[in-house]
């Protein structure tokens, strides 16, 4: 059943978790700092002042009579060590060219300009931050990826090197002679929906339980395997067809999981990192609807009454959780499982239905659906209930 709005200890009920900060304790240095400072100035102007109304009256217009006399020492250090953009380089910058302009050669952080800082400058065709690399749209060297460069990009099928008709790939990068029984992801064509056993279990594309969409590239495991997942340690929407944050505004960092997810990739669980996470309502709105039975937004899901992490290790799948992470289910954002109201959990077959059930329960929006064959092209069959294929 689809939850929205749940709220978890830390969890605010627009489904924003906060962190302390530490601002009550900056609020009794900030306080005890104005004192000292009140009282400082206070001594100077006069010999004699009662503490309780330091700050305050008469004492008040001395002590800022006494400070517009006295000389600015902060703003003369201010001046003195420079700020970026005002023509001079000083200690801490690469670069200062005195404008704002981020498509020169130094950039308005006054830092040299570089393939990779998120700025199109001369000489690049592109440029998407952290975002560049195979299979993107901008690869090494920002440059443009297109049809016919040897690399697939995030809107071609194939890329064969050619731009010719009738070889499996068309001029357009687009595949052709595709299966009809296959599931296309937009224009590609993945693991999970290439109608070929690849793991050799008997279990082919979506009737192989690690198969999580037709946008999982991989069939052996509940990883996907699509590129840049977990590139940077921050998990989005988990079932969406990418593995970027800008379409969906989800975002958490596995480092900030105490049951530590990223073990085994690179991203384990960081005590002194800054964990302070908002859900916006893009996200649960983009991400929830398309979130299996059972699992949260990001990837953690029950299974067998255990709460794991679906991309933590490429051995990870149902004949074979010991190799999975746990994970701290996400209560911000997820889609729980009640197997008493006929839904059929993740990790289950359509067998798995409890007594009395005739079909599984699904949202009043979603067809109820036992295999992909139930629902329309476009969507595909996920935990009992018809999914859009690429959600919108």
């Amino acid at each position: 059943m689809l939850l929205l709005a749940a709220s978890s200890p830390g969890c605010k009920s627009n489904g924003t978790t906060s962190t302390s900060t530490g601002s009550d304790s900056d609020s009794d240095t900030s306080t005890e700092s104005d004192a000292t400072s009140s009282a400082t100035s206070s001594a100077n102007t006069t010999s004699s002042t009662n503490p309780t109304t330091a700050g305050s009256g008469s004492a008040s217009s001395d002590t800022s009579s006494a400070t517009s006399d006295a000389p600015t020492t902060a703003g003369s250090e201010t001046s003195a060590s420079g700020v970026c953009g005002d023509g001079n380089v000083d200690p801490g910058e690469t670069c200062d060219d005195g404008n704002d302009d981020n498509t020169d050669q130094c950039t308005d952080q006054c830092e040299a300009a570089a393939c990779g800082d998120g700025y199109v400058q001369v000489g690049e065709q592109c440029d998407d931050g952290p975002d560049i690399g195979a299979n993107q749209a901008c690869l090494d060297g920002c440059v443009a990826n297109v049809c016919g460069d040897f690399d697939e990009g995030p809107d071609e099928g194939c890329d064969d090197g050619n731009e010719i008709d009738g070889d499996g790939c068309d001029s357009n990068c687009l595949l052709e002679d595709v299966d009809p029984e296959a599931i296309l992801c937009g224009n590609k064509l993945y693991e999970c929906g290439d109608t070929i056993d690849n793991d050799g279990d008997g279990k082919i594309d979506l009737n192989d339980g690690e198969c999580t969409t037709p946008c999982d590239d991989d069939e052996g495991s509940f990883q996907t395997s699509l590129p840049g997942q977990n590139k940077d340690c921050k998990s989005d929407c988990y079932f969406d067809i990418d593995s970027g944050q800008g379409n969906d505004h989800c975002i958490w960092d596995l480092q900030c999981d105490p049951e530590n997810p990223g073990a085994q990739i690179g991203c384990e669980y960081d005590p002194d990192k800054s964990c302070e996470l908002q859900t916006p309502p893009e996200c649960i709105d983009f991400c929830s609807p398309i979130t299996p039975n059972g699992c949260d937004c990001f990837g953690c899901c029950e299974i067998a009454g255990m709460f794991i992490y679906l991309d933590s290790s490429p051995d990870c799948s149902l004949d074979n959780l010991e190799a999975c992470e746990p994970c701290t289910f996400f209560e911000g954002c997820n889609n729980p499982c009640m197997p008493e109201m006929c839904e059929i959990c993740f990790g289950q077959d359509p067998g798995d239905l409890p007594p009395g059930c005739d079909e599984p329960k699904c949202e009043e929006w979603q067809t109820p659906c036992i295999n992909s064959s139930d629902c329309p092209d476009t969507q595909f069959c996920s935990t009992g209930c018809c999914i859009d294929i690429i959600p919108e």
